[in-house]
């Protein structure tokens, strides 16, 4: 079998530009693609960039540099849409591939859908690995909220939703939708587990405190700004939690951690320490004794993956995604509203409650990377036989 993924981006920590965005949905897609390519044909299309032909592991990224002189810019994108859509078409043409697999459905995913898909007849999915809903309780990118209205106005579409959570959320938003186009494959990780620097709680001067990890893009809808809010209205939480922040400031973000933490006077109790890599996502885990998720949106988290696979429980809303497949009481700690109250009250909760990390290690391997590329495989065959 010859499959054809598309993605906007991966994470790669050995490919230029590819190598710095280091995130769960584009540390996923490349994982997938390679898991694929130890039993099939595996080819990847990349739209952010033009890239010359290459191999990485068992993936070949796709040549699409034919033309040096094209540029991706954050204004009017037309002509390079009309060139990789291009790019595309040739690609198909030489590969003939069995199924295309769409990572997202951005302005270019949807070029390509409309002028190459239909036309060939090519049997595709489209993987949906972000849902923010019709009323986000949030504002910070809109583009997002039109990708997701646009993809389920995709008539007679398979869309896999990387939780049963993200299946749930879109069928109360849209109720009359059809919920056997809505295919759950929930995400996986071979993350791999290992101790690591074990002086780095001293390093940072944490002392007699447990260690709440807060991975993930810094802006409105990860929202950690609330756990700003509910340390400074709690001295009980200040004097023995220690929160960690970790990960990129979002393009869109409306604050700077840093800033806010100084103003709210919380530096005794939180730290941001920037964009970490894999291996020093291990450090922290290492030290931490919980990972805390105050999203508004998610798919299946894989920073939450990671951190069960290190035996941390996750406190998160109970109406999260990923709390319809993270849903045992022994790994996760549930706020039951977005209210700070109900934040400060799991966190306690969390805190009072005795972890069994043996328990929270073995349920995480129902979430291996190995899992999740069989049931794309065999979601792919099925979806070939059906054309």
């Amino acid at each position: 079998m010859r499959v054809l993924s598309y993605a906007w981006y991966i994470y790669d920590p050995y490919l230029k530009p590819f190598n710095q965005n280091y995130t769960g949905g584009g540390l996923v897609v490349r994982n997938l693609c390679n898991y694929i390519g130890k039993q099939h044909e595996s080819y990847l299309f990349l739209g952010q960039v033009i890239q010359p032909e290459l191999m990485i592991e068992n993936i070949k990224i796709i040549k699409t540099d034919y033309d040096i002189t094209q540029k991706n810019t954050k204004g009017d994108n037309k002509g390079y849409i009309t060139y990789m859509t291009g790019i595309f078409e040739r690609a198909v043409k030489e590969i003939q591939p069995d199924l295309i697999n769409f990572h997202d459905y951005g302005d270019l995913a949807e070029s390509i859908v409309k002028n190459v898909c239909a036309k060939m007849k090519i049997p595709y999915v489209i993987t949906c690995h972000l849902y923010e809903g019709k009323k986000a309780e949030y504002a910070e990118n809109e583009d997002v909220h039109k990708v997701s209205k646009r993809l389920l106005e995709l008539p007679d579409i398979k869309i896999i939703t990387v939780s049963n959570g993200m299946k749930r959320k879109i069928l109360e938003d849209y109720k009359d939708y059809d919920e056997k186009r809505l295919v759950p494959i929930r995400n996986g990780t071979d993350f791999t587990v290992n101790r690591q620097n074990g002086n780095l709680k001293k390093e940072l001067g944490i002392i007699n405190k447990k260690i709440l990890l807060c991975a993930g893009t810094i802006g409105a809808r990860k929202n950690q700004i609330q756990l700003l809010r509910v340390f400074g209205q709690d001295a009980c939480l200040r004097e023995k939690v220690y929160v960690i922040f970790c990960g990129k400031m979002a393009v869109h973000s409306t604050y700077n951690i840093i800033d806010e933490i100084e103003k709210a006077n919380l530096t005794d109790c939180m730290l941001y320490v920037g964009v970490l890599q894999n291996e020093e996502m291990k450090d922290y885990y290492s030290i931490s004794d919980a990972l805390i998720m105050s999203s508004y949106a998610e798919g299946l988290s894989i920073s939450a993956l990671e951190a069960i696979a290190y035996g941390l429980p996750v406190i998160m809303y109970s109406d999260s995604e990923c709390a319809d497949d993270l849903n045992d009481p022994k790994v996760v700690c549930l706020a039951d509203s977005h209210s700070d109250a109900s934040m400060a009250k799991a966190i306690h909760e969390w805190y009072e409650k005795s972890w069994d990390s043996e328990y929270i290690r073995n349920y995480s391997k129902h979430f291996t990377m190995e899992e999740m590329a069989k049931n794309y495989l065999e979601f792919y065959k099925k979806t070939i036989s059906e054309r």
